[in-house]
């Protein structure tokens, strides 16, 4: 069974499967909108604002502006220690 990707032609026999939401996108989304710049909704979805918020936040930074997150910008916008903080127990 082959699967289809959102918004390709409904065929039988194909299954779609909605695209991941992914922990690493969503924490830079939050860096980001915690820096000022508008990744659009934080939903763990790499879309074309978060790639436009991302671009500039790499000018400004003078980061290598590749429009996606790579190891540097994800060092800079510290989403590791976001992704792992310790959780606060009761």
């Amino acid at each position: 069974m082959r699967f289809a990707r959102p918004g390709d032609d409904a065929t039988p026999g194909r299954l779609t499967i909605p695209p991941a939401r992914q922990p690493f996108v969503l924490e830079a989304q939050r860096a980001l909108r915690d820096l000022g710049y508008d990744p659009g909704p934080i939903d763990g979805l790499f879309g074309p604002k978060t790639r436009a918020a991302l671009e500039k936040y790499q000018t400004t930074e003078r980061l290598p502006v590749t429009g996606q997150l790579d190891a540097l910008t994800i060092e800079r916008l510290d989403v590791y220690r976001r992704l792992f903080r310790p959780t606060r127990e009761p």
